[in-house]
């Protein structure tokens, strides 16, 4: 009822409005597993059509803002996280509310209201400080990071001068990201096995099936921004008290037994339930304009952040009665990127990230340190028509990497094609590190775009 609601008041304003201007986008893409992949070579891993509807509605010094999509699968992997999309049962409709908000703005005071998008830091296609909206993490096959975010129902008030803005929000209402529940997504069997060494698991299927934070006014999420914008470099800090928008597995051994304990058991299963944890995270950033470089510098601290423990661990290791399924350990990230945009059209990004936890335990579900480097090329040729875009990840531990090649191509000026190949590699003696583990999700992807 909330989003029809948001939706009437929408329309009521676009009646009202001085001006009203509507956007939106068709697009339909399938992608099929290349045959370095173990399962899904020559599968179809991607299959929909997308319709994006963008409505914007202008009076005096407020707009009216509302995004929204309607999606048809093939494939059937739709899968909802209870606030973000209505999902048809099989998965292969889903209507999603991205955005919609009221926003307003004056000389020195501005405030939005409604389901955002926000974006924090510098880096490009990474997360280290940009916590504030969940993701859609239902698709690894031609995915784009600031499209996988999901709106939050937020108020934010900011203070404005002609340097300088500070952002404050008050997050009622908790979303977490989606996670790949439908049985027709190829993900889900990656996720949530049936079977782990012959022994049966019992996997959520639906999102009520988690643990989540009650709807109650000392479980909102609260969120700063204040950055400076100077002719030397533009900065921001952060500060963020909220949720973690990922849950915390919990494996529980279900053992049953014929004639009490003291009986050789007759029946081994594995019960999946997943929680969501309070975080904290305070970081900052700097874009420094150099020539035809912008050197980028961003780090976050997340003080006794839960993180999981792994699966043998939590079954084997512990007793009965003590199975922790996260220890609360100090986390921080650092990015250096550089941007380089020479002439002839070139666009080239170079980022390195170090990720570390410190106080380790064995027992973690990662590694105490983690870091990569990623580069991406970009190029338009043909007056423009054509755009080729090359990017990559390598993890400097285990050598494991990801890379996509996408080639665009405007048939017109309202319609494109594109060509994106994603290629997941293990790295030496099969280790699989960050990327490895996606290696059956290698593919090629056709896509075509139409905006009016």
């Amino acid at each position: 009822m909330k989003k029809f609601s948001i939706l009437g008041l929408a329309l009521a304003a676009t009646v009202c409005a001085q001006e009203t201007v509507f956007l939106g986008t068709l697009t339909s893409q399938a992608a099929v597993g290349l045959p370095n992949t173990h399962h899904n070579k020559g599968d179809f891993l991607l299959g929909q059509t997308i319709f994006d509807g963008t409505i914007k509605s202008y009076l005096d010094e407020a707009m009216v803002y509302v995004n929204g999509q309607i999606v048809h699968d093939a494939l059937g992997s739709q899968s909802t996280n209870g606030s973000s999309a209505f999902v048809a049962d099989d998965g292969t409709y889903a209507l999603k509310l991205r955005e919609a908000y009221i926003d307003w703005k004056g000389e020195m005071l501005a405030l939005r209201v409604g389901r955002q998008v926000v974006s924090w830091g510098k880096a490009d296609d990474i997360q280290i400080t940009d916590v504030l909206n969940p993701r859609d993490e239902t698709n690894v096959v031609a995915a784009d990071y600031n499209e996988s975010k999901l709106g939050v129902d937020a108020v934010r008030l900011s203070l404005l001068t002609d340097k300088t803005q500070v952002d404050a929000y008050w997050i009622p209402f908790f979303t977490p990201s989606i996670l790949p529940l439908a049985k027709g997504n190829p993900l889900h069997s990656h996720v949530f096995p049936e079977e782990v060494d012959e022994i049966g698991i019992h996997y959520p299927e639906k999102y009520d099936d988690f643990d989540l934070p009650e709807k109650r006014l000392s479980k909102s999420e609260l969120a700063l921004r204040a950055s400076a914008y100077t002719s030397v470099a533009d900065l921001s800090l952060y500060g963020f008290y909220g949720w973690d928008d990922l849950p915390i597995i919990r494996y529980n051994p279900d053992i049953a037994f014929d004639d009490g304990e003291d009986m050789p058991a007759t029946s081994y299963s594995i019960d999946v339930t997943g929680e969501y944890k309070r975080m904290y995270m305070i970081g900052a950033d700097a874009a420094i304009p150099a020539g035809d470089f912008v050197f980028r510098l961003e780090g976050a601290y997340f003080p006794k952040r839960h993180f999981q423990t792994d699966v043998n661990s939590q079954l084997f290791k512990y007793s009965k009665d003590s199975r922790p399924a996260s220890k609360k350990k100090h986390q921080l990230l650092g990015l250096a990127g550089l941007d380089w945009t020479p002439s002839g059209g070139w666009t080239i990004t170079a980022q390195y990230v170090a990720d570390g936890v410190i106080d380790y335990d064995s027992d973690l579900d990662r590694n105490e340190f983690q870091h990569q480097a990623t580069l991406s090329i970009e190029k338009s040729i043909l007056n423009e028509t054509l755009t080729i875009m090359a990017s990559g990840a390598l993890d400097l531990w285990d050598f494991s990497s990801a890379s996509e090649l996408e080639l665009d191509y405007k048939l017109t000026d309202a319609i494109t094609l594109s060509l994106i190949g994603d290629l997941y590699l293990e790295g030496p003696d099969g280790k699989e590190g960050l990327y490895g583990e996606y290696r059956d999700f290698s593919s090629v992807t056709f896509k075509g775009k139409m905006s009016f």
